[in-house]
This record gives structure tokens, C-alpha cells and sequence, in this order.
């Protein structure tokens, strides 16, 4: 079987391939085992991009984004460590997998690395098959990781086009979101949980994709009927959702959102700590966001006239009063940076 042709660009340090199987970046500062790997990956239908440093490496990355990296644990300036690190801190770095090579790394490095975030060790020498092997396999689960993740931004397109269809929710998800992610930094959630209100603000209303505009667009008030169709939502974006397994930690804030801790809410009409930590964070978010928000039935509420409400209605058990309280405490230091500049 004739092997694909491959032509050496100098002038960006690659090997191209035509219609490559992938782009590996090959971090090595010794030039006999950098072009080695290259040529092995070139045969075997990936696009080889090399580089001799940890600083020439980040630059490639800024040039185009890789599927795999190769990276020497030794290097001259940033060591592979050092590039790891700057790797996983990038936007969808902790997606890359990311395979260190070393002649010899102590204890101490290895467990650096794996706290770092490093995908896979690969000893020197080593046996070229099983490199090949290893990056074969690895490549095709970053293609899997990245259909994924487009998926996940398909429904938060989707999730943005409900808000587009009426002037008065134009970016309520998008703030949501923001303040969420900001009361949950706040008091301290997990990265996990953090991701979880971060998207689950953004697509909490995903089921009103299929509620009809006559209801949600509504001037007056709601009749029993349309009140019980619109309180149908969170189902809908639970299951909307519910089997993407990328997604599955934003479940319980699209699906219990709308919770009141004193059992009054829906859809399950749990109340307390049962409602979701995340979801609890979320409510107290949308509510604000919606009273402060102008709508066709009612004019846009101040930031404390909103929070007084919300004060009024932990009274009620309505809502977490620990939350709330550090909601309140976060908005007044808000606007108080927001008048000193």
C-alpha cells in the first residue's frame, strides 16, 4: 500500500499531509527524536507540527489548535511541565490530551504532572508501533470529545434562540449564567459544580423551546391552563438533555430550577437541601434577573427594590437564605465597585 505523500515546510517547522487523520504537536528539543516522530506520524496519516521549546510550542498552538501533543518533559526555558500547566489554563485546554516523554522523571515529576492534568507517559526510547498506537487511539477519542462538545453548543444555540424570540428575555439566560457562576465562586462550589450553573444558566429554559409564543409572549396574566403548560418546561428540557452525558451535571439546574424549599415549586415540589445545591444557586439568579429585567406586563424592578423582594420571599420559604444573603452581599459590593469606578 502506497504510503500518503508528505512535503517538509520549513517555514512552519510541520510535515503536511493531505486530508490528515489528525495534527499532533511534537515538543522535543533533541532534533533526531523530534524528526523521528515526525516522519512515524507523517506515514501513519497525521500532520506532524514540531517544536523545539516550551515558548515555540504555545506559539504553534496560537496558530492553529492540535488533537494531541507530544510533549518532552525537559526542555531549554518553559519546561514540559510549565507547558502543560499553560495548556490545561487555555479555553478547552483540559480537553487536549496531552502525552509527556521522558528519558527519566523522578517521583516527584510524575505526580506533578498527574495533578497537572498529563494524559499518558511515554518512556524513551520507544518502540515506534506502540507510539503510533497510542496516538491513534488517543486522537480518535479527541474527535469524539469534540463532537460532544459541539454538541453542547448546539443547545446552547438553541437555548439563546428561545431568549431571541421576545424582545424583553434578549440575554436573560447569558446573565443568569453570570450571576450564578459568580454566587457559586462565591461560596465556594467545585470546578464540576461550577460548570454545572455556568451552563445550566444558559440553557435552564431550554424546554420553552417548545411552549408556544401565544404563552410565553403573553401581556396579561396567564390562565390556569397556560400556567400548567409553561410549569411543563423543565420536564421538557430534561429530557431535551437528559441522555447527552456531556451534560448531564446541568440536569438537575434545568430540571429543578424552578423549586421553592418550602415544597411549593414544581415540578417535584421538593423542598430544602433535596433541591439541588446548583439549582438553589440558579433560582436565585433567574429570579433576580427576571424582576430586574423590563417585561410587557410590568416595568424593570431596582437592583434593592428586587432584593427586597427576594428578602421578603426567603420569609415565605421561598428561597435558600444563605443564598440570598450572599447574593445580596455580592450585588451591594458590585455596585459599590461599580460607583468608585
Amino acid at each position: 500500500m502506497q504510503s500518503k505523500p508528505i512535503v517538509r515546510s520549513i517555514a512552519s517547522g510541520a510535515l503536511r499531509i493531505k486530508d490528515p487523520a489528525g495534527r499532533v504537536l511534537i515538543v522535543e528539543d533533541d532534533e533526531q527524536v523530534r524528526t523521528l516522530l515526525a516522519y512515524l506520524l507523517g506515514q501513519s496519516g497525521y500532520a506532524a507540527i514540531t517544536a523545539e521549546s516550551g515558548e515555540e510550542a504555545l506559539e504553534r498552538m496560537n496558530e492553529s489548535a492540535p488533537d494531541l501533543v507530544l510533549l518532552d518533559v525537559h526542555l531549554p526555558g518553559l519546561s514540559g511541565h510549565d507547558v502543560l500547566k499553560q495548556i490545561r489554563a487555555r479555553e478547552h485546554g483540559e480537553l487536549l490530551p496531552v502525552v509527556m516523554m521522558t528519558g527519566w522523571v523522578s517521583r516527584q515529576e510524575k505526580l506533578e504532572a498527574i495533578a497537572a492534568g498529563v494524559t499518558d507517559f511515554i518512556v524513551k526510547p520507544f518502540d515506534p508501533e506502540e507510539m503510533v498506537a497510542r496516538v491513534r487511539s488517543l486522537v480518535r477519542l479527541k474527535g469524539l470529545t469534540d463532537v460532544l462538545e459541539e454538541a453542547t453548543q448546539v443547545v446552547i444555540a438553541l437555548a439563546k434562540s428561545i431568549d431571541a424570540r421576545d424582545a424583553y428575555t434578549a440575554g436573560h439566560s447569558e446573565r443568569v449564567s453570570f450571576f450564578a457562576t459568580m454566587l457559586g465562586e462565591r461560596v465556594g462550589l467545585s470546578e464540576t459544580d461550577l460548570r454545572a450553573v455556568r451552563e445550566g444558566g444558559l440553557f435552564h429554559d431550554i424546554g420553552k423551546i417548545a411552549m408556544r409564543d401565544s404563552i410565553l409572549h403573553k401581556a396579561g396574566p396567564l390562565s390556569a391552563a397556560e400556567y400548567e403548560e409553561i410549569k411543563r418546561h423543565p420536564v421538557l428540557g430534561r429530557n431535551l438533555i437528559g441522555h447527552m452525558k456531556t451534560l448531564a451535571p446541568t440536569v438537575p439546574v434545568v430540571y429543578h430550577h424552578h423549586e421553592h424549599c418550602d415544597g411549593s415549586g414544581y415540578p417535584d415540589g421538593i423542598t430544602a437541601e433535596a433541591i439541588p445545591l446548583v439549582a438553589r444557586i440558579t433560582s436565585v439568579a433567574d429570579i433576580y434577573d427576571g424582576m430586574t429585567s423590563l417585561r410587557p406586563y410590568r416595568r424593570a424592578m431596582q437592583r434593592d427594590e428586587a432584593l427586597g423582594i427576594m428578602r421578603d420571599e426567603v420569609k415565605k420559604g421561598w428561597w435558600d437564605p444563605e443564598l440570598v444573603d450572599e447574593f445580596c452581599g455580592m450585588m451591594g459590593e458590585m455596585a459599590e465597585v461599580h460607583s468608585v469606578g
